[in-house]
């Protein structure tokens, strides 16, 4: 048996997921307030392989396999002016709760909304914001347009209509997974904390930007497509090294 060429199909197998990252990162990389996910590799034993056939207890080559982790980035993505009143961007920690036809909760970075005929703050999924509180926001129909100070205050007018609310995680990677529209807790009874409001600040008339940088995430595929051209060659080589032991051992006289 050779373990080579278990090894490099495996490679093969992690490059093709590697891919697959890249691809939606960068087909989502327009979304406001999305988050990238980062790869890396590591060797996995996989086993052990006796370097001859009379002795498996001495002189073993282990087996290692490459194995893909990801994880989301959380980095902060660019504030990017829109001039729309009906457009946030959070700086800082934390994240916008929506409230889903469920009842759930989703958390996002993506501050676009809009009022609805019931005067309901929602995103373009129909989603409903949260205040502090966990309550829907709810303005004045007809009352005019919203101002919404760094604290997360809405002001129709003179009058305070709401707070949006701001939320943090302990530990965002331990604690949150990516759904469609944003991030739900991994644990249904995990309730965030109501962010200080020293610790962000909310700007009316901008979006923040997704994360992901297109020229990282092209050298990213270059990278990918140079090391699955590696492993088919080594591949190739085992395959002809193996078909010509074959063919020279295995002639009889």
């Amino acid at each position: 048996m050779n373990l080579s060429l278990y090894e490099n199909a495996s490679a093969l197998r992690g490059l093709e997921q590697y891919q697959n990252v890249i691809a939606n990162n960068i087909a989502a990389s327009h979304v406001a307030g999305f988050k990238k996910v980062a790869v890396s590799f590591e060797a996995v034993e996989g086993g052990e392989i006796a370097r001859s056939t009379h002795d498996r207890l001495r002189n073993e080559m282990p087996g290692s396999f490459p194995v893909m982790k990801n994880q989301v980035d959380y980095n902060e993505g660019e504030m990017k002016e829109t001039s729309n009143p009906m457009d946030l961007a959070l700086r800082g920690d934390g994240f916008f709760a929506l409230l889903n036809q469920n009842g759930d909760s989703v958390y996002t970075r993506d501050g676009q909304f809009y009022v609805d005929s019931q005067g309901v703050m929602v995103n373009s999924m129909g989603h409903q914001f949260s205040d502090d509180g966990g309550a829907t926001i709810q303005t004045i129909p007809g009352g005019g347009d919203l101002t919404i100070d760094k604290e997360g205050q809405i002001f129709q007018g003179n009058q305070n209509v709401g707070k949006v609310g701001v939320f943090t995680f302990e530990d965002p990677l331990m604690d949150l997974q990516k759904v469609g529209g944003g991030f739900v807790a991994k644990d249904p009874e995990l309730e965030p904390e109501v962010s200080d409001p020293t610790q962000f600040t909310i700007m009316q008339g901008y979006l923040e930007s997704s994360n992901v940088s297109a020229i990282e995430e092209m050298i990213g595929l270059i990278e990918v497509s140079r090391a699955h051209e590696a492993n088919q060659k080594m591949i190739q080589t085992f395959d002809q090294n193996l078909g010509k032991a074959i063919g020279t051992l295995g002639q009889t006289q």
